[in-house]
């Protein structure tokens, strides 16, 4: 249930650095291309129950501290004038059993969507940096944005996992702050754009072997460690 009373109670100036940060970032995903017209939504967990969103049907452009909305963590809206996103309990599914995690992005990336609108997904990484920030990739099932469905799916596929593709959708990755969950999406963009120039030249991937997927998530643990 929404709080009527939240309607009028702007953000309080001690969430400003974080409104700040998702500003940021939905910039820089408008600027990439990564969203379209008001697609895309990002979050920022503020404590152990508060939670910043973007809004409803604005662009990621231009966004600033009054147009977040701040709700805890059942969707009761606390602070902001704005309308949160259609996908906020689909964050909130995310936060709630991955207590690590302290930022989502959502986006819909040209390369990545491209695999994500077909049945062939390239799910094996490539790179030491698509080993470290992406892993395996999954796609889910369609199921529409916002529905009760997506929500208990992605509740389900997210465990162990920071990275998700929706299929005919887009992308979804998180991680401890919301500059890790944006540089998944740059990770698995590249990954994408790598594996469609591949295939474009008639190219098969190089895997790693068995040893050096050893040493490199190894070497995963001790970079995501030490951040």
């Amino acid at each position: 249930m929404i709080n009527k009373m939240a309607e009028s109670r702007p953000i309080p100036k001690l969430y400003y650095d974080q409104a700040f940060a998702l500003s940021y970032y939905s910039e820089i995903l408008w600027q990439k291309s990564f969203v379209e017209g008001n697609g895309g939504n990002l979050s920022i967990r503020l404590d152990e129950d508060l939670f910043m969103i973007t809004p409803s049907m604005h662009s990621k452009s231009g966004l600033n501290e009054t147009d977040f909305v701040i709700v805890d963590s059942k969707g009761n809206k606390i602070y902001g004038s704005k309308k949160a996103s259609t996908e906020l309990f689909t964050h909130l599914s995310i936060y709630n059993n991955n207590p690590d995690v302290g930022g989502i992005v959502h986006s819909h990336p040209p390369y990545t969507c491209s695999y994500a609108f077909s049945e062939n997904v390239p799910s094996t990484p490539m790179s030491a940096e698509s080993v470290i920030w992406m892993g395996q990739l999954t796609l889910a099932p369609y199921n529409t944005p916002g529905s009760v469905e997506l929500l208990e799916q992605v509740e389900t596929l997210s465990k162990g996992k920071n990275v998700l593709l929706l299929q005919n959708h887009g992308l979804l990755t998180w991680g401890k702050n919301i500059e890790e969950a944006y540089w998944r999406t740059e990770v698995v963009e590249a990954h994408c754009k790598i594996s469609h120039i591949m295939e474009s030249r008639g190219s098969l991937p190089r895997h790693f072997t068995y040893k050096q997927m050893t040493q490199l998530n190894e070497l995963k643990g001790k970079f995501i460690k030490n951040e």
